[in-house]
């Protein structure tokens, strides 16, 4: 005999019974008036402890195969990658430093494609260029880079290579023109000029370190291009915009109908941009006719 069927006053008690503990629970609503955590801003600059730099071979040993600098050479080699496969050097050109102590820098090796470095090719070098570690020798243009950090307490790190569009600005002695593209003023500011000296020696590292007291990034006449920044990925990035904004400015001269600028507002509302940024721009203090002096480009371009 069949089992009775279950009036309707009991089946709505059961369907009316909790879960079991098997069923999937959902996910729990934050409590009223919680609030979420903030959004973080990737942070990759290095900081040491001020006065305390390893002095003895063995304690610069340690600290220079100590995770936190592994890390930093390692960042070295993939951004010298990146320069590599973006043609912004060949051969053997191009060099990186990174400041990891008040007279200590990491800095990549002479005579190696950057594409190709590994960590064991960085070495560390005090503010004079004496090596400290390392297996191989360090590149002889480190002292050029060392001439901004003396010249700039901001820099943390630098980057040298010759991206094709900007090196050619450099050959042809040209600085670029300002107030045409907003990106570029912001994280740019006004491109410099340097007059040529021979790589290495230290007549160019001299005049690399005065043109830094102003310049984020440097055009080095008949030679390349330099820049610094807080990390090694922010001077790699000025490396990039600069060699961007060098070849749009190139291309837009083809075109014809001339170049246009923003106005002088505007261009102060991105210097007070920058300096919110904690960029300085020596050209707040410019009359709103120095502040978009393009005279000596449109000369140039305009007389081909």
């Amino acid at each position: 005999m069949s089992k009775p069927q279950k009036s309707a006053k009991t089946a709505a008690k059961t369907a009316s019974k909790p879960a079991s503990k098997s069923a999937p629970k959902t996910a729990a609503k934050p409590a009223a008036g919680a609030v979420a955590a903030a959004p973080i801003l990737p942070d990759y600059v290095f900081r040491w402890t001020p006065g305390a730099d390893p002095q003895t071979p063995a304690a610069l040993a340690k600290f220079f195969d100590s995770a936190p600098i592994r890390v930093l050479k390692e960042r070295m080699c993939d951004i010298g990658r990146r320069m590599w496969q973006r043609e912004f050097t060949d051969g053997n050109g191009g060099n990186m430093t990174i400041r990891v102590g008040d007279d200590l820098f990491l800095t990549t090796q002479t005579l190696i494609s950057k594409g190709f470095m590994t960590p064991e090719t960085i070495a560390l070098v005090d503010g004079t260029g004496r090596q400290l570690a390392g297996k191989f020798k360090r590149t002889s243009e480190c002292l050029t880079h060392l001439a901004i950090y003396r010249n700039q307490p901001s820099a943390r790190a630098t980057c040298h290579a010759h991206p094709v569009h900007a090196t050619a600005f450099a050959v042809a002695g040209l600085q670029p023109p300002v107030g045409m593209i907003p990106e570029a003023e912001v994280f740019l500011g006004q491109i410099g000029l340097a007059p040529y000296h021979t790589p290495g020696t230290p007549a160019l590292a001299e005049e690399i370190g005065r043109a830094s007291r102003r310049h984020y990034s440097i055009l080095m006449v008949n030679h390349g291009v330099i820049t610094w920044g807080d990390h090694i990925e922010d001077a790699y990035w000025k490396m990039e915009n600069t060699e961007a904004y060098c070849k749009t400015i190139h291309i837009a001269t083809t075109l014809g109908g001339g170049l246009g600028t923003i106005n002088a507002a505007q261009m102060r509302d991105l210097i007070a941009l920058r300096k919110s940024l904690g960029m300085s721009d020596y050209r707040e203090t410019f009359s709103d006719s120095q502040l978009l002096d393009n005279s000596a480009f449109l000369k140039r371009v305009n007389r081909r």
